[in-house]
């Protein structure tokens, strides 16, 4: 079987949908699927649209309802080739909620199948558009432990002594990345070993330039740029407690499975797909607002065997239920119920 995966970002590796779907892709093709993956940070729409029409693969698996989807619907019209699209987070979380509804919708509704991560984004994108219900499945996300080469990463802080927060996350409002300063700032009075350090790329422009003039303020706060997939598993490694203070995500975050797969304990705002994943005070800890944040914080920096009760635990649960070899298998039969075919050549 051939699969086409159009994702809206692959190079390189530091966005959630580049991760997402390199691992998909790798895992699909060590199950004995053919894929190609198409980027539109790469290539035109129309450049891929050639690409699909020459190779005519079974099915098109769009990532991003809005992003991937659009493109998906137009190549689909024209070739006849069936799509399925997994929704990745902005397509629910916001595409739903202003200009991009209308061609989001349009994009769902004519594909064949629709992916996401869990029932609760079944539940809110079934609010907008009750008829897309039955053909939506839900595919956990599948966690893969990245690279730990340090060798590009000079400059780090990690002086002896020190604990560090770490809040792996691109720069943009969503991610609220600027949550945690004055909390912390005031955690750090009374506990100078801590220090907070950001590591993900530029999304925004706009936002990025405000939080660089806000950590001007915070001495212990360091923002170090995006950090490739093959190293970033160095400062999970080397950091003590791993950060989420998104305002919302459409699935599981890559940073949390990622940071909890490293068996590091994870303190994350109480949103839908945080809640989905971490038990309170058993698997991580989940906080409301920035009191709780302060006092959670607070727990996790003074006691060492707490960090490392969760961080165990956290660790078993994401091996045992979010292993990627299941999420490709679930990938690899949502092709064949659309095309009928077996992944494997000349089954059927």
């Amino acid at each position: 079987m051939k699969i086409a995966l159009i994702t809206p970002y692959y190079y390189p590796a530091v966005r959630g949908n580049a991760v997402t779907v390199r691992r998909i892709e790798k895992c699909l093709v060590n199950i004995g699927v053919q894929v190609a993956a198409l980027a539109l940070d790469v290539r035109t729409a129309e450049e891929i649209a050639r690409i699909v029409a020459e190779e005519r693969p079974d099915v098109i698996h769009a990532f991003h309802g809005w992003a991937g989807g659009r493109v998906a619907r137009v190549i689909s019209a024209q070739t006849g080739i069936p799509y399925i699209v997994t929704l990745t987070g902005t397509d629910v979380y916001e595409a739903l909620e202003d200009g991009r509804k209308t061609e989001t919708h349009e994009a769902l509704r004519d594909a064949r199948k629709l992916a996401v991560f869990h029932d609760s984004v079944k539940k809110r994108l079934t609010e907008h558009f009750p008829t897309l219900a039955e053909k939506t499945v839900v595919i956990p996300q599948g966690v893969e432990i990245p690279g730990v080469d340090c060798s590009g990463i000079g400059g780090f802080p990690f002086s002896p002594g020190k604990l560090t927060f770490l809040l792996p996350a691109g720069l943009r409002p969503v991610k609220n990345v600027l949550f945690a300063l004055e909390p912390l700032a005031r955690l750090f009075e009374q506990e100078p070993r801590g220090r907070f350090v950001i590591a993900g790329p530029i999304i925004d422009p706009d936002y990025a330039a405000e939080v660089m003039v806000q950590l001007e303020r915070y001495p212990f706060a360091h923002y170090i740029g995006g950090i490739g997939h093959d190293a970033i598993g160095c400062l999970y490694n080397k950091a003590d407690v791993i950060l989420n203070t998104s305002l919302s995500e459409g699935g599981m975050a890559n940073s949390v499975l990622e940071g909890m797969a490293f068996g590091k304990p994870v303190l994350a705002a109480a949103i839908e797909a945080n809640r989905w994943l971490i038990k309170d005070g058993m698997t991580g800890f989940l906080y409301h607002d920035a009191k709780e944040f302060l006092e959670k914080a607070a727990q996790l920096i003074a006691d060492d065997e707490l960090r490392k009760r969760l961080g165990e635990h956290a660790r078993g649960h994401v091996l045992e239920n979010f292993a990627p070899e299941k999420e490709a298998a679930a990938y690899a039969k949502l092709y064949e119920t659309v095309t009928g075919k077996s992944r494997v050549s000349g089954e059927s």
